[in-house]
């Protein structure tokens, strides 16, 4: 007989059926007849290319943790465009192929990117300050370019790179990030998932958000999940958790709200019956996730639960330098 084995990183290693998912998901990409090669700036530029609506790409203007983004010009408007091009092999792709069988690096990439120009479609259509879509090319996404100033080649900076107290008012800078959380959420019906001052652009118009390959809808009918929408419990507990991530990027400036109080405008200013619900379901003031009086980290949080639960200490581990 087979010994089961578990693993918190990876989940169960045999199923009830002594089915090996480890032994899929590597047979899964092990077809000789498929040759995946990681996207490098020439096979994304030639690909831009081969669309006959791109006229010439310039350079890397950026690069994140799924995607990296090139400055192009379409050849009809000789407009100036951003290309963001989702790469096969980073760790965001691999993790979203966790327990698929059917689906490669390639295929989850493109994906990724269907899922980015799809929720950038949606959002700008609701009027959200997001970059305005363009064209959708496998695992490629085509939308507006976003310059600095008069500088028409040279990208906007994101909230993360700047010091605020260089403007006016600074506190009206967070005001505006809640704003178009708020916006997002009740106009647009989505949850950003990844909110922070790294996913906002500065602008002489304002600020304006991006990396929306995560978002998701919530569902306002049904009250339901569903494979394309969330239910509204999980999603105003998802939007405080973005409102606590944005929040604490500003407290380098002694600039704070109360994520909560925030999280509660909000909610307030939605439908009653979707308020309604969550009085009944009694989410609305019980996150797991986060404290909402000390407000304490990812890393605090896992370590009162590791106490409460063993009463062992958490330790995070070390990592070793090779």
């Amino acid at each position: 007989m087979v010994k089961k084995e578990y693993y918190q990183n990876t989940g169960f290693r045999f199923s009830k059926n002594e089915r090996q998912f480890d032994k899929y998901r590597q047979s899964r990409h092990a077809d000789p007849k498929i040759q995946i090669k990681e996207v490098t700036f020439v096979d994304a530029r030639n690909q831009l290319f081969s669309t006959g609506k791109i006229n010439k790409v310039f350079a890397v203007i950026g690069a994140g943790k799924e995607a990296t983004v090139l400055l192009a010009q379409e050849k009809n408007t000789n407009d100036l465009v951003c290309a963001k091009v989702f790469r096969f092999f980073t760790s965001t792709i691999r993790k979203r192929l966790q327990g698929t069988k059917h689906i490669t690096q390639m295929g989850m990439a493109s994906i990724t990117a269907s899922q980015e120009y799809w929720n950038l479609v949606e959002l700008y259509n609701a009027q959200v300050p997001v970059p305005k879509p363009r064209i959708l090319l496998n695992n490629i996404v085509i939308m507006d370019f976003i310059n600095f100033q008069d500088d028409e080649y040279q990208p906007a900076p994101l909230l993360s790179e700047i010091n605020i107290r260089d403007y006016d008012d600074p506190d009206e800078v967070l005001y505006e990030s809640v704003e178009i959380l708020a916006k997002m959420f009740l106009e647009a019906k989505f949850i950003h998932g990844d909110y922070s001052d790294h996913n906002l652009m500065v602008t002489e118009n304002g600020l304006i958000t991006m990396d929306v390959s995560q978002s998701v809808l919530y569902n306002e009918k049904t009250f339901i999940n569903t494979p394309i929408r969330i239910r509204i419990d999980k999603a105003v507990e998802l939007l405080q958790i973005d409102l606590i991530n944005l929040i604490n990027s500003f407290k380098k400036y002694r600039i704070t709200m109360d994520p909560v109080a925030i999280c509660q405008e909000i909610v307030n200013k939605l439908p009653e019956k979707l308020q309604k619900f969550l009085k009944d379901s009694k989410q609305i003031n019980s996150y797991s996730h986060y404290s909402s009086e000390s407000l304490i980290g990812k890393e605090e949080y896992r370590r009162e639960s590791v106490y409460n639960l063993t009463g062992k200490k958490y330790q995070k581990k070390k990592r070793k330098m090779k």
